[in-house]
């Protein structure tokens, strides 16, 4: 670790920590507040003055509270992706096999996906959690893996449905170093699952890559692991297991 890496770690845990005290703060001023409430309850306070002085105070350390919450809130969201990357970035991607292109295909159809104009295979599914998911998947070949999911997500961004449960299942067939292209597919899935789980945690859209070796037939991707099944990049996860687990 490099000098300016240090200090960023610095900063980091030092925004993490004043974070972390100003949640702790906000909670015990709006605890405060109500517990001001309900001793004028309890105590039976009727003098109009007494009455407007607590009511007053009550919403003054809940406003302050709130304030000290919502100031909290990026060094927390912080913390957790943190926590994200120590879990997911020096795990092992899982492997798939049998996922040369006129297999994936045959696979794809024989678990209804059809095929559209777009270059996606499509399948509604409905889901108790979720009420539906569509999934697309898309299967490319590449020799700039990096920008090919840059494009890819960005399209997923601006192009595909919008307020519905998206989610796009990128296949892209690759001959570039393993050692390369593995951080590539490590990265794209910490930063799907931060989204996920942390930026934006009622997101409708979330993309899984899977990076093919044309030759074996080889895929890997990063999976969310046990449990998270309220997060659409889980679904995505089951979704490959089930075509070619």
């Amino acid at each position: 670790m490099n000098a300016i890496d240090k200090l960023e770690q610095d900063d980091e845990e030092v925004t993490i920590r004043k974070a972390k005290w100003k949640l702790f703060i906000g909670c015990v001023m709006a605890l405060l507040g109500f517990v001001l409430l309900l001793a004028g309850v309890i105590l039976d306070v009727q003098e109009t003055r007494k009455i407007v002085a607590l009511v007053a105070a009550f919403f003054a350390c809940d406003i302050a509270g709130l304030v000290l919450i919502i100031k909290a809130m990026p060094g927390l969201a912080l913390s957790d992706i943190n926590k994200i990357d120590e879990k997911y970035g020096g795990c092992e991607l899982t492997q798939l096999h049998g996922m040369k292109k006129y297999e994936a295909e045959q696979a794809l159809r024989s678990h209804k996906f059809q095929y559209d104009d777009r270059g996606f295979y499509r399948r509604k599914k409905f889901s108790f959690l979720k009420d539906s998911v569509s999934y697309y998947v898309k299967l490319l070949d590449s020799s700039n893996m990096e920008k090919t999911i840059r494009n890819e997500y960005n399209y997923l961004d601006k192009q595909l449905q919008n307020g519905k449960n998206t989610c796009l299942i990128l296949m892209i067939y690759s001959n570039e170093p393993t050692a390369r292209n593995t951080q590539l597919l490590r990265n794209a899935g910490m930063v799907q699952i931060a989204d996920n789980m942390v930026l934006d945690m009622y997101s409708s859209k979330t993309m899984i890559v899977v990076g093919v070796d044309p030759v074996t037939g080889i895929g890997r991707y990063l999976d969310m692991g046990k449990g998270h099944n309220l997060y659409l990049y889980k679904y995505g996860c089951k979704m490959l297991q089930k075509l070619f687990g």
